[in-house]
């Protein structure tokens, strides 16, 4: 072996050392003292394996429907805007797609001083052209911020049977109107989107199983799945509410889709329908 060759390979040791040296001062650096061991875990697996932002892509291709009429009915005291890709008209939004019976969806409330005690929901079956399900929702006062509205798993079709709430290859319109004055009966605003149920491909499935938890938005995002990919992350930030790598997930996947305004902002009303 010649000098030349020892020193060559000498170098290429100095530098791939250097390189792991460099990564894991990166990853040293990166953990947060306030996050548990698991999770800056986690966090470090991210740093070494080059975390890419979480974008949505807006494709062209994507089903669209006029926009519901929203009421507003109190002035612009009130400012509901549901977390959904914008779109360059306000004319007609997007069909988003989920995977499940009983999504989780995502509605913002500007702040307002009016005393906000009760809200209705209604789903439409686009199809049959008729409500399949409402519920009145309780909130607190002078709320402000993301509502969190989860689903329940079905319906009741008759006395005696009962079918999944959103059914596979099926498109739904909702609506939340909120009442924000008791003593008006009148004043309401309301806001509404467009869903539509697809089955879950195996492929997704095996995804989502080989996947770190902290990845399955970007998973749902790379299948084109806006109602999980949004849903899941928030859920995240609301459990590991100091990660990182979820804040900046955050703030690029609002980004991507139009909803910069909104970045700040975390679900904290959460509510479960049934």
């Amino acid at each position: 072996m010649t000098k030349q060759s020892i020193g060559i390979k000498t170098f290429s040791l100095m530098l791939t050392l250097g390189l792991v040296m460099s990564i894991s001062t990166m990853v040293r650096a990166g953990l947060k003292r306030n996050l548990s061991e698991q999770d800056n875990r986690r966090l470090a697996e991210s740093l070494v394996a080059g975390h890419k932002n979480l974008e949505f892509k807006r494709w062209r291709s994507r089903e669209i429907r006029q926009r519901p009429k929203g009421q507003m009915r109190c002035g612009d005291k009130i400012r509901l805007t549901p977390l959904l890709p914008q779109l360059r008209t306000s004319e007609v939004i997007p069909v988003e797609l989920t995977v499940e019976a009983n999504p989780t969806l995502l509605i913002h409330m500007g702040e307002t001083s009016y005393p906000v005690v009760e809200a209705l929901f209604k789903l439409y079956d686009e199809e049959n052209r008729r409500v399949i399900y409402e519920k009145n929702i309780s909130l607190k006062d002078k709320i402000q911020g993301i509502i969190s509205i989860s689903l329940p798993e079905t319906a009741l079709i008759d006395a005696d049977a009962e079918q999944d709430l959103l059914e596979v290859d099926k498109t739904y319109k909702w609506y939340l109107i909120i009442y924000p004055d008791p003593q008006d009966p009148s004043a309401r605003a309301s806001t509404a989107g467009v869903v539509k149920r697809i089955a879950k491909e195996e492929s997704l499935v095996q995804e989502l199983a080989k996947t770190p938890e902290l990845d399955h938005p970007k998973v749902y995002a790379d299948y084109g799945i806006w109602i999980e990919t949004v849903s899941s992350l928030a859920k995240l930030r609301e459990r590991y509410p100091n990660n990182p790598q979820l804040e900046d997930d955050w703030r690029y996947l609002l980004e991507s889709v139009g909803l910069d305004k909104l970045i700040s902002e975390h679900p904290v009303n959460r509510r479960r329908l049934g």
